[in-house]
């Protein structure tokens, strides 16, 4: 039990670093994330299924590379539609929506997990943590805090 509390703990830390690493331009940091939480749950597991868990970075690599945040993606441009302003990032509204929609679609890469370890609730309660999480820290002014807390926001699938 300790041992496992350690390892989400380091994994989790891991990946806000690696995280804020990848947001200064460094790109290799934020596709390793999804390797660094896969492996501490796979420590987790120690089992057959940890192999099974290597899925989640794959899924959540390409969960990222489809759904970001920036002022150019579909997604932020589909909100400012919807809100009818914000392009230039400037309103809080589409900010928020955006954010939370992007949390929403990464959280689906943990679905991996759950599939392993049947914790459908935890996935849910990490789905809906996500969304919010996410929206939460990309409203944050200091970069270093939006980019660490969300990339341990993303690392709290851990759990599921």
């Amino acid at each position: 039990m300790i041992l496992q509390l350690l390892i989400s703990l380091i994994t989790i830390a891991a990946a806000g670093i690696l995280w804020h690493i990848g947001g200064q331009g460094k790109k290799w940091a934020r596709q390793c994330v999804g390797g660094v939480i896969a492996t501490g749950k796979g420590l987790i597991l120690w089992s057959l299924l940890s192999i099974w868990v290597m899925l989640y970075w794959v899924a959540l690599l390409c969960l990222v590379q489809a759904f970001s945040y920036g002022l150019n993606t579909p997604l932020h441009k589909f909100w400012v539609w919807v809100f009818g302003k914000g392009e230039q990032g400037d309103c809080k509204e589409v900010e928020i929506a955006t954010r939370a929609t992007c949390g929403f679609l990464w959280s689906l890469a943990a679905i991996v997990f759950a599939m392993v370890t049947g914790g459908w609730i935890n996935q849910l309660v990490y789905t809906v943590s996500l969304s919010l999480l996410v929206a939460y820290f990309g409203l944050q002014p200091n970069v270093k805090v939006s980019e660490i807390g969300t990339g341990c926001s993303v690392a709290l699938s851990i759990l599921v």
